[in-house]
This record gives structure tokens, sequence and C-alpha cells, in this order.
């Protein structure tokens, strides 16, 4: 046996042809460029308007698609779907052309509106299509009447139509479809039953439009009968339990009848048996004579209600979780075997779950084993583990803010959610981290260990703060409340203040604060951004002590409630106060920290003032904070159209450097207008502060433009 040895060295030849053959195989097994997708793109409808109609189409007819080519079937459809769309805002005469490119090149342009009766040819690739859209007239309502009508008045018709609560009333605020027109019929009719005007009638007399111009005038004959009550309800119980004598109850509720009432008054009778084990529960209401009492109609009714079988829970089961922990799942839902089948109490678990966050849908469905025995089974779709969202603000003194928020959701099976933030600005950055564990000390309690930190340049100095804690947090839903109690190490550092030694005798400028803080917010408004009804209040009373691991003694309190009115055409006025109260256990220069003083001012505070410049000024005029403030805000929005308003406001600021005169002893003042932009995510606000009465060193007034409403 023997081995013979190429020299490569002697023949350069053999290791070039080598180096080629591997080279052209390498060639050969270079996998194929990926194809582009088919492009898809609407004009005519605006910058924002073709983006939206772009990305409708995308999400309608290709969701989660890219492929390299589009078929007849999805061109035909996409025409149908913005055809329907723009006569939706509308313009019901547009006209729409598609310009197609096909996959060997060629061109070919077809009219939408003769899709219908000539479809296009088949089969067909078309590698990119351009909807073009020439929107036509706007139609609007010019003048809008009801003849009958007293119930409501003019305006409160026509609001069911277009929007009346604005002060300009353009005409993109007056939309004219038939479609609304029809809801708008519907939505009368409605509102007449549930006042009480059960025969009620709302009937078209005539509709004319202007195809030259757009106008439309509409007529609209109703006819409310008269107003109808419920006078007595006859109640007959029949239980299918042989144990259970049948029984009758005679009530007298004195109301305004309509169905709604009588939906209503039925599901409170099935509520009721529900929690006796009652799931086939079924209620009938008859009526049993009407007197007519001059303008009204007084009715008698007997409502029959049968209770079906007693029924109790067999299994009680889950599918479709593939993380989730079983045993986590059967504690959430409360439902056990072998007690009372309440749908109440079932739906009830469903929603708990939800409430978790880990789940994209969460449905029951019932399974019957024998008469009076049923499985209840909870069918789940887990949700992403991971969650990224960007970031993006603007305020008048931090400008640009931007970051991101990563959740990780169901860590570990246990619904454990982590989030991390990060934020950066022209003058602060900030990191938070969370770490939440449902239901891990009780029901309905959360527990959370939290991180973070903070550095932000102030006005007159640099705030460094970083620390962590631990807390708990729970939500009453019957008082929509929220609670929480944590404790906090942090380290608190004023920084820049070298210069500026008489400011540091007003706290401790670097003190490790150990405390505990306790949060409670109250939240009945209808709309948390944009509030026009309702109340929030929100308090927190943070005591910092030596016996918690910190170098000082404090306690430090802050409340803030407001209240939002309506105030009709267009009006709101909204209230806002927050009064914060420092108070140190010795003196204020050992056990105060710098950083837990107020320090008023900005687009959230007082706004004729930029942030933290409205705050006590020492005898050379630097900034020092305050021990103790209180802020009030009135203002006035006007609804100019749909999307903009116009605000007044009055901001009225008292505080005092020490607590020893507590309230305050000195106040400022601020009025001031400003625009807003109604968004998605918020308003967006453009406003001015005069000062009314400014100290040395205070400017006039102030510019604010921020995101979000003020308080």
């Amino acid at each position: 046996m023997y081995k013979r040895v190429i020299n490569t060295k002697n023949r350069p030849h053999l290791l070039w042809f080598g180096l080629a053959l591997a080279c052209l195989a390498a060639a050969m097994h270079q996998p194929e460029p990926k194809p582009k997708p088919a492009v898809l793109a609407v004009s005519g409808y605006g910058l924002l308007g073709n983006r939206v109609l772009a990305r409708m189409l995308r999400t309608l007819e290709l969701p989660g698609k890219k492929p390299e080519y589009l078929d007849a079937s999805t061109i035909e459809d996409s025409a149908m779907l913005l055809t329907a769309r723009v006569k939706r805002d509308g313009y019901l005469m547009p006209e729409l052309r598609v310009r197609l490119t096909l996959a060997n090149g060629n061109e070919m342009t077809v009219n939408a509106t003769n899709l219908i009766n000539h479809p296009l040819p088949r089969p067909l690739r078309v590698k990119k299509a351009v909807f073009e859209i020439r929107k036509g007239l706007l139609y609007f309502y010019k003048d809008l009447r009801f003849e009958g009508l007293e119930a409501l008045t003019q305006k409160e018709a026509r609001s069911y139509f277009m929007e009346t609560e604005t002060l300009f009333h353009l005409e993109k605020s007056r939309i004219y479809t038939p479609e609304k027109f029809k809801l708008g019929l519907s939505n009368v009719k409605e509102v007449l039953e549930r006042d009480g005007y059960h025969a009620a009638t709302v009937t078209v007399q005539s509709v004319q439009r202007d195809d030259k111009t757009g106008a439309v005038t509409a007529r609209v004959q109703v006819r409310q009968g008269p107003k109808y009550f419920v006078h007595s309800v006859k109640q007959e119980f029949l239980f299918e339990a042989p144990s259970q004598a049948n029984r009758t109850n005679l009530i007298y509720p004195n109301l305004v009848f309509s169905r709604f009432w009588e939906q209503d008054y039925s599901l409170s009778l099935k509520t009721n048996a529900y929690a006796h084990g009652y799931p086939d529960v079924t209620v009938s209401v008859k009526t049993l004579r009407q007197q007519s009492v001059d303008d009204r109609v007084l009715m008698d009714l007997q409502a029959t209600v049968k209770s079906g079988p007693k029924v109790r829970i067999g299994k009680v089961t889950f599918g479709g979780q593939k993380r989730t922990r079983p045993w986590l799942l059967s504690r959430r839902v409360r439902v056990k075997r072998g007690e009372l089948l309440n749908p109440v109490q079932v739906e009830d678990g469903r929603v708990r779950l939800a409430e978790l966050g880990i789940f994209n849908n969460v449905n029951v469905t019932y399974n019957p084993v024998s008469k009076h025995v049923r499985n209840v089974n909870y069918h789940l779709t887990e949700g992403k583990t991971l969650e990224f969202d960007l970031l993006f603000g603007w305020g008048s003194y931090e400008l640009l803010r931007g970051g991101f928020e990563a959740d990780l959701n169901n860590l570990w099976g246990l619904a454990h959610h982590v989030r991390i933030k990060a934020v950066q600005s022209f003058k602060s950055s900030s990191g938070e981290f969370v770490y939440t564990m449902p239901d891990l000390l009780g029901r309905d309690i959360d527990t959370f260990v939290n991180a973070s930190g903070l550095r932000r340049q102030e006005i007159n100095f640099t705030r460094l703060e970083y620390g962590g804690g631990v807390g708990l947090h729970k939500f009453f839903k019957p008082e929509a409340t929220d609670f929480s109690l944590r404790y906090n190490f942090q380290i608190l550092n004023a920084l820049d203040l070298g210069a500026f030694p008489e400011v540091a005798t007003e706290g401790v400028t670097n003190p490790a604060v150990g405390s505990i803080t306790a949060d409670i917010k109250l939240d009945r408004r209808d709309n948390p951004l944009y509030p026009r009804r309702g109340y929030k209040v929100f308090a927190s009373v943070e005591t910092a002590t030596e016996y918690l691991a910190g170098d000082v003694n404090y306690e430090r309190i802050e409340i803030s409630p407001s209240w939002y009115h309506p105030l009709g055409g267009g009006r709101y006025l909204s209230l806002g106060l927050s009064h914060g109260v420092a108070i140190s256990f010795g003196s204020a220069a050992q056990n105060l920290p710098f950083n837990k003083r107020f320090f008023p001012g900005g687009e959230n505070s007082i706004r004729g003032y930029t942030e933290g410049e409205a705050s006590p000024r020492n005898a050379l005029g630097q900034l020092v904070g305050a021990e103790t403030y209180t802020l009030a805000s009135v203002e006035l929005e006007q609804a100019l159209t749909p999307k903009w308003s116009f605000v007044i406001f009055s901001d009225s600021l008292g505080f005092a450097r020490h607590l020893d005169h507590y309230p305050f002893d000195t106040g400022l003042f601020s009025v001031g207008a400003g625009i807003r932009w109604r968004t998605l995510i918020g308003p967006v606000r453009l406003e001015y502060g005069y000062n009314l009465n400014p100290r040395p060193h205070d400017p006039s007034g102030t510019v604010q433009f921020a995101l979000g409403f003020p308080f």
C-alpha cells in the first residue's frame, strides 16, 4: 500500500485549475435572487389619503402576503373596494382608472366601472397596478329639516346625520351619502323609541341632489305618536324542578316603555335565574292591556319566566394554549367542577383570562354531558411573546423625544410580563425595567419589581436619579380605581450646583432614599385622550425614613383632581387642580432631597413659563424649588371643525419656598390661548401663555408646543 503525493509547487497550473473548478461550482450552486413583490399604489386622493387607501387594500386583499404577481380577481376586488370607500366619503360619482403593468412588460388601462360587465382576461399576471382616482363632486347637506318632531330639537336631530358641534360647518363635516342618510333615520327613530315613543315613524318626505354643486336638500316627516309607560308587570315564575313551587308577583315600575327597556328587564330576570343554576332560562313578555290617558299610553304587561333544568358544571377544560400553565388558567377563571352553572361567572372567567394580556382570543363553549351536567370549554389563542414599539413625542422644553418600548409576554408560561423602555430627548435620557407577576400574592393583585434611571437637564441643575423597588398593584373594577403600594430605594443626585453653593442649603443634593409610596387613581372620564365629560382624581403619598435604608426623612404628598363638562355647541369646560407638599422630619437642609422640591412650569403646568421656571427664586434670582404649591387651571375649548379647536385658558399658581408659609405666600398668574389638532394619539397643542405678574428674571410669556391633554 502506498500514497502518491502531488507536488503543486512544481506544477502551479494544477493549483489554478483546482481554484477555477471551485469557483465554477460555487457559481452553479448560488441561490437565485428573491423575486421582487408586485407593486400596488393609489393616486389622486391626496398624499395621506393615497397611503391610507393603499394600506387598506394590502390589509384586506393581501393580508400578510407579498406576491410576485397580482391576479385579475385581486385587481377587480380592489377596484370595487376603492370605489365603495370613495363613495362612503361623499364622492358619489367618482371615476377610477387602473393602469396595469403586466409580467411581459406590456401595459393596459381599464375603467373600473366597466369591470362588472367586462371583467379582466384570465389568466393575468400583473407586476404593477396603479389605481387613479378622480373624486368628482363632494355631496353635502345644504339643508335638512324635520317636520312633526317635538321630542328633539332640529339641531339634535341633525347631529345623527352630520357634525353639528363645531363653530364652522364645513362641507366635509356635512357629508351626504344614501347609506349615512338611512343610518341617520334609523338613529332618530331609535332615540324616539328609547324616549317612550313606541309607535314613532320616521319617513323620507323628499331628497333633492344638485349634481352641479353637490348640495343636498332633504325633508323628513316624523310622527311621534303617544308616549308609552309601563304601568304594571305580572311576573310568573315556572320552575322545572318539582321541589320548587311556581309563584306570581305583581310590580308597578311606572317607567318609560321601549323595546330596549324590555330587553334590559328580560336580561335582569335571566341574570337572577343564572345565579341559581338555570342557564337555559327563557323570558317572554306580552301585553295584557293598554289604556290611553291624555297623551300617554299605560301598559300592563306579563313576564313569564321558565327556568329550564338546573345544571351543574362537569369538567372545566382549556384548549389552544401552548406555553401557559394549566393550573394558572384554572385559578384565573374561578369556575370549578360541581358548582352551579352560572353563565355570568363563566363569562367573567373568560374576561379575566383576556385581562392577562397574553391571548389574542378567548372563547367559551359548553358540552352537555347530561340534562343536568355540562362541561365548560375555554378556547385560547396565545399572542406574541415579544412586542416592540417605537416611541415619539414633542414638548416645548425637551423638544424631540424618541425611544422604544419592548414587552416580553407570558414568561415561564405564568403570564409574567417584562417591559423595557428607553427614551432619549434633547434634555434627558431615561430607562425603565418592570417585571410583573399577576396573582402572585392574592386574587387580582399584581406583584412587580422595577428599576429605573434618569438623567435630565433641568433649568438650573442636572437631575440624576437611579434605583429600583418592589410593589403591589390592584385594580378595583366596580370603582374604576387603580391602587399601588411600593417600596423604592433610589439615589437622587442634583448635579452642577457647585457654582451656586447657596442653593444646596435648600435640601440634600446626593442622598440615598428608602421610601414607601402609595398611589391611587380614580378615572371616570369618558375618554382618556379627549376627555369631554367626567372626572379624574390622582393622589400619591411618599414616606421616606432612615429605617427604610435611606439617609433622609420626609413625606411628599400630591393630589390632582380634574373635571370635564360639555357646554353644547362644541364648547367644553375643563377644570384642573393640583396640590403638593413636601414635609421634612427635622431640618429640610438635611432631610429633604433637592430633587423632591417642586418646580412648576411648562406645557402641563402654568403655561406662561418654561419647564421648572415658575418655582421660587432666592435673593440672587436662582430657582430653588418650592416645598408646597397649588395650581388651578381653567380651560374653555371651542371646536372649529371636527379636527381643529380653539382654546382659552387661565393658570393660577401659588407656592411657598418654605413650609412655614403653607399653603403659599407667592402667586403667579397666566392667561392664554391656543389651537389644537385632533389626532389618533391625542391632541397636538400650540399655545401661548401670557404672564400677568412676572417677577424679575421671569419671561413675559411662553409658547408651548406639546402632545396630549394638559391635565
